[in-house]
């Protein structure tokens, strides 16, 4: 049987940067900048013609990585993926253009992969007829749901008529009977021995079309097999993690970041299939290969890291001046007219709760209070909360310091200028729900079901497209999602004027339990975050 897709020992590591800046500094220093993360590590399998494989682990195992892999949307940064054949990736709006309607975006994908006019022109009623979303095919796909545009993305890929078809989780929006569509489709393939790729949250659904399943756990394969031997491990795995304590949970996370930020050890095949000695592992260093133009990216490197090496003082000439740009700004933002302060005395408790927000773009926070002999120690962005625990009047200006807890337990120092004291919140039920009908997308009421819920609840549910973030409790603390370019105006009209605004762009909505920040280009809004409030973190 021959095999379409190979992978050897491929790996794919990114950097990870706290400023955008530090990736100056990871090409300028000699020995790099910045944390590395390894998506993937040392991945080693083979799929045949006609394997359907079910791609399993939980969020952030890597399941996107590898798809994107295989699709050819990404390289690997080592080892060798071998694809025989055409690989399409059906993923939720992958590959499609917000600004055209959905048959622009049909003959745009089918030229990009290489149709002919009249191929396009045959193969246009088959794939309007699969997507089944009616007039909407002729309007802009940014007023699509996140439903339609799976269907649309599912009807090109699988109509092109692919030799692999990699399915990143395209299945979980939309309704049943499209579901059962897509998976008569897919089973089509299956006869025709054609490769499937499926990645899943629903277990459910792997065993039923799968044969094979490939188990990813912190980036490396936990794995590989029949799937009647290897879900039921996973199964295993996931409810063994349910019965954690915090401390065990905590601990086990801390492992996998740990592993994910270096380079494991690869597997050393021997011809008797067990483990080499030591003395074997010393001897076999692996070799290295560089092509011409590798070596000249090298040595390029070295030329400029040497020549930035050399004159080092004017790199750090220039980074103190950057620090005294910063510092310029703020002192210029603490320098704008607002409304008179009472001066404080001395220092005073505040009331307990007292929640402000951040309304500018960025902040620093000092470790004392007052603008010309304090640290500057952190930085907060817009919409991020803060509980004042007390105030203090400026030594020199008219203005209040703010005394609040970082995350780490340090106490820290803000203006009061750069933060907002909340009003009444809203109730923010009612806001997604309005916003729902604004965005013209089903879910987003419903989004908020997964706040306050572990990672290992998610497993089984449907976030669509989500990005879930956790806190050091595996719990959901905040998510995002795009929105289809909703008006300011229609906004503001719908709910009134925000609790904090950042100037015409941003806009943050203060609610009892979670608070909903809106962000906007070109006069509309087209992604939201939406967060536990700081007073709320045990609720929802």
């Amino acid at each position: 049987m021959k095999a379409s897709v190979v992978l050897k020992n491929v790996t794919k590591k990114y950097k990870m940067y706290k400023r955008t800046s530090d990736k100056l500094l990871d090409l300028a220093l000699p020995n790099g900048y910045g944390r590395d993360f390894y998506a993937l590590q040392n991945i080693n399998f083979e799929a045949y013609e006609g394997d359907s494989i079910g791609i399993i682990g939980v969020n952030g195992a890597g399941k996107s990585t590898i798809s994107n892999l295989i699709s050819g949307v990404i390289p690997p940064t080592s080892g060798k993926v071998e694809i025989n054949g055409d690989a399409a990736l059906i993923s939720i709006a992958a590959g499609l253009n917000n600004e055209l309607t959905g048959r622009e975006n049909i003959e745009l994908k089918c030229l990009m992969l290489g149709f002919k006019k009249s191929e396009i022109e045959t193969l246009m009623p088959e794939i309007i007829e699969f997507a089944e979303i009616g007039e909407f095919m002729d309007q802009p796909v940014k007023k699509y749901s996140s439903g339609m545009k799976s269907r649309l993305g599912f009807a090109i890929s699988v109509n092109i008529n692919p030799d692999i078809l990699v399915i990143d989780e395209a299945l979980s929006v939309g309704d049943k009977i499209f579901a059962q569509k897509c998976f008569d489709k897919m089973n089509s393939f299956k006869e025709k021995g054609k490769t499937i790729f499926f990645i899943s949250h629903s277990i459910g659904q792997v065993k039923e079309f799968c044969q094979k399943a490939l188990w990813l756990e912190a980036g490396e394969i936990k794995a590989y097999g029949p799937v009647e031997e290897v879900v039921p491990q996973y199964e295993k795995f996931i409810l063994e993690f349910n019965k954690m304590s915090k401390e065990e949970k905590k601990k086990f996370n801390e492992h996998v970041a740990e592993k994910r930020s270096r380079l494991q050890h690869e597997p050393i095949p021997t011809d008797m299939g067990t483990e080499p000695s030591r003395s074997e592992m010393a001897r076999k260093k692996p070799k290295r290969k560089l092509n011409i133009f590798r070596s000249f990216l090298v040595l390029l490197l070295v030329v400029v890291s040497g020549a930035l090496y050399a004159n080092w003082n004017t790199v750090s000439n220039f980074l103190q001046q950057e620090e005294k740009v910063s510092v310029a700004k703020e002192e210029k933002q603490l320098e704008i007219e607002t409304p008179p302060v009472e001066p404080v005395e001395e220092t005073t408790e505040t009331a307990a709760k007292d929640l402000r927000y951040v309304n500018i773009e960025a902040g620093f926070v000092r470790d004392a209070p007052n603008l010309s002999t304090s640290t500057k120690i952190t930085m907060v962005t817009f919409g991020e909360s803060i509980t004042v625990k007390e105030i203090v009047k400026d030594p020199e200006g008219d203005f209040n310091w703010l005394n609040f807890s970082l995350p780490t337990g340090q106490d820290g120092w803000i203006s009061e200028r750069l933060v907002t004291q909340v009003e009444a919140p809203i109730d923010e039920v009612a806001f997604m729900s309005g916003l729902e009908q604004l965005d013209q997308t089903d879910g987003l009421s419903s989004s908020l079901e997964v706040m306050g819920k572990s990672q290992q609840e998610l497993l089984e549910s449907e976030v669509g497209e989500l990005e879930i973030t956790y806190d050091d409790n595996n719990m959901v603390s905040e998510y995002s999602t795009d929105l289809n370019d909703i008006s300011i105006d229609s906004l503001v009209e719908l709910f009134g004027e925000p609790t904090v605004q950042l100037d015409d762009s941003d806009y943050l909505y203060h609610g009892n339990k979670v608070d909903v920040i809106l962000y906007s280009q070109n006069g509309s809004f087209t992604s939201m975050t939406v967060k536990k409030v700081a007073e709320d973190k045990n609720s929802l």
